[in-house]
């Protein structure tokens, strides 16, 4: 790790040259705001106990040194002595907007590419590490199935529970279904469902889903599996006014039935503050309907095909008959996910999880 190597004050900033030739200027009041002594820093919620807005804007440091692996400064006002870790300044000392997301590496993969990203049950209701596997190859691949899981509705359960709570929506929390069309959705029925992610018509669509297939004695029924990301990352180089409608036209999803009309409405890939890809929200079935003008709405249409033939494609899919015993996580923020037409008796169970919680487990095990 980088150590600092010189301190030079002015009076506006503390200026932090490291041991490794990065340069960083910290604004006397960012240094103070960030102090960790438990006037400032609450030492058990963490949570900050300044009233940040009171600071006086004169603040300066008159005395900055580095002491037992620590910052220490002395305020040419009222204030009381600061003191910074340096793992701290260190963590922060390449200026970039904030994001949120736990950054582990994202593999784009096609259906001739991927081999299943798999853990073994016993290894994720047993250890720590085997859950942080779990939820890795989640993030990196898009999906990952549990081998191994018990057949049964409460070992289901207790693996959605290993990781966080189960996330209420219109369908209940924890949920088991066969197609009798108890709710007002084409995943209860035997139809073929081609590839989308849930919930479009919610302004926060849930993170992750887990589906385990209980029972099933029939044929068809094919799982699919697309990674939506790589096909983004596809538009966006062969067709680039295609992946810009998609980013920029906001499409409408509703949900009617049961009591509700839920609607939410986003592009189709939706960005962060810093450009990055964060989601996409597609869903044929549930967009609502919507009338641009007329070119915008051309251009819409040609784009929602162009990435319709793609998720459609089979080289892009991965596709497995679900068997008792493979529980499937995955990302529903990235990947489609569908199934083939089938016959017979198929009996699903399942549940959401929200995004910060499984981000929020992962930041606990890394």
């Amino acid at each position: 790790m980088a150590t600092i190597a010189a301190l030079r004050p002015d009076a506006i900033s503390l200026e932090v040259a490291w041991s490794d030739g990065v340069v960083t200027r910290y604004p006397w009041l960012w240094l103070r705001d960030h102090a960790h002594d438990e006037a400032t820093m609450h030492p058990v919620t963490q949570q900050r106990q300044l009233f940040t807005a009171r600071v006086p804007r004169d603040l300066c440091g008159l005395r900055a040194e580095v002491a037992d692996d620590r910052l220490e400064i002395t305020w040419n006002v009222l204030e009381p002595a600061s003191a910074l870790p340096v793992t701290f300044l260190a963590a922060h000392r390449h200026p970039r907007s904030p994001r949120a997301a736990v950054d582990l590496p994202v593999t784009l993969w096609s259906g001739t590419s991927i081999t299943t990203p798999t853990v073994a049950y016993d290894a994720v209701m047993n250890t720590e590490g085997g859950i942080a596997q779990w939820l890795g190859k989640t993030l990196q691949y898009g999906f990952c199935i549990v081998a191994g899981t018990p057949a049964t509705a409460k070992a289901t359960e207790d693996l959605l529970h290993r990781v966080a709570y189960i996330r209420e929506t219109i369908f209940g929390g924890f949920f088991e279904f066969q197609p009798d069309l108890s709710k007002a959705d084409t995943a209860y029925t035997t139809l073929e469902l081609r590839g989308h992610t849930d919930s479009t018509y919610s302004h926060d669509a849930p993170g992750f889903q887990l589906l385990h297939c209980l029972a099933f004695e029939g044929t068809g029924g094919d799982s699919t599996i697309v990674d939506a990301f790589a096909i983004a990352r596809r538009l966006e180089a062969e067709a680039p006014e295609h992946f810009e409608t998609l980013s920029s036209v906001v499409v409408p999803g509703q949900y009617i039935g049961d009591g509700a009309h839920l609607m939410a409405a986003r592009p189709v890939f939706r960005h962060d503050h810093t450009g990055r890809l964060v989601q996409v929200s597609f869903n044929n079935y549930d967009r609502a309907p919507f009338l641009l003008d007329e070119h915008d709405m051309v251009a819409f249409y040609d784009a929602l095909r162009a990435f319709e033939e793609l998720a459609n494609d089979r080289s892009m899919q991965w596709r497995h008959v679900l068997a008792p015993g493979e529980a499937l996580l995955f990302d529903n923020w990235r990947v489609l996910h569908g199934r083939d037409a089938f016959t017979g008796l198929r009996r699903l169970c399942g549940g959401y999880l929200n995004r910060e919680d499984v981000e929020s487990r992962l930041r606990q095990l890394l």
